[in-house]
């Protein structure tokens, strides 16, 4: 049975093997000294989806805020094998904390039609909290598993898939629609690893239109991220302590509390 598979999609500072400081006095990010690429969690998001299109004929929607910098993560989702892009566009959508997008996107949902399945990738790049699918988990009144790291089934009106947990992997059984925050691919040979774009693809959509809504016609953005403050780094002077010295071990203990008070 053919699904409805909603992927959020971002494209983010690429922060690798940086040699300068990506940050200026004023905690603005320096544009000039970053590329960009494909959110890597979001990709193995959207390869989760489109293995689910391989296997029985779902159909694949991307979603994207803002115009493209460099990558267009929305044509690079077409030319991966999708079937519908949308971009959300508009004035401050660069300032929207996690919560007000994920508001933004259940607003866009009524116009691009309801869904079996929503993936999102997790993030911690640019600020982010990673919870943009919790949120809206949480405003649709959805069931939702985070850290995914395969979808085993999707079947009968219920999606069976493996999480990991602190020291293993846990299966879970939600039934849909649901919405599930995919891990990090860390091994050559996971079944997350994104799939390279299609030259047959690429021909086919290098100059497809791609629909766009307008963030003012979706939500008033509830919070605005005015400016970003770096944190100075944090100091720890480290300590030996002998395990076998009880006394010791206890003013260590309420050292700690102290500090925490001070905090």
């Amino acid at each position: 049975m053919p699904y409805e598979i909603f992927v959020f999609v971002r494209e983010v500072w690429d922060t690798r093997d940086l040699v300068v400081d990506p940050l200026d006095s004023s905690g603005a990010i320096r544009e000039s000294v970053l590329s960009c690429r494909f959110e890597p969690e979001d990709l193995n998001a959207l390869e989760m989806a489109l293995k689910v299109k391989d296997s029985d004929g779902s159909r694949v929607t991307v979603m994207a805020f803002g115009p493209p910098r460099e990558v267009d993560v929305l044509r690079e989702s077409l030319y991966r094998g999708v079937d519908r892009v949308f971009r959300i566009e508009g004035s401050g959508i660069e300032g929207l904390d996690a919560f007000s997008k994920a508001c933004a996107i259940e607003r866009a949902l009524k116009v691009v039609g309801k869904f079996d399945l929503m993936l999102f990738g997790v993030d911690v790049v640019e600020g982010e909290n990673a919870q943009i699918g919790s949120h809206l988990a949480g405003i649709l009144g959805l069931p939702q598993a985070t850290y995914v790291e395969s979808l085993e089934s999707i079947k009968d009106g219920f999606v069976t898939c493996k999480r990991a947990i602190e020291g293993g992997m846990e299966e879970v059984i939600l039934p849909l629609p649901a919405i599930l925050t995919v891990g990090v691919a860390l091994l050559v040979d996971d079944p997350r690893a994104p799939r390279p774009a299609k030259a047959k693809l690429k021909l086919l959509h290098k100059k497809t239109q791609i629909p766009s809504i307008q963030l003012e016609e979706l939500v008033t953005p509830k919070v605005l991220v005015l400016e970003r403050i770096p944190m100075p780094a944090r100091e720890i002077e480290s300590k030996d302590i002998d395990p076998e010295d009880e006394g010791a071990l206890m003013r260590m203990i309420e050292e700690l509390k102290e500090e925490r008070i001070l905090r």
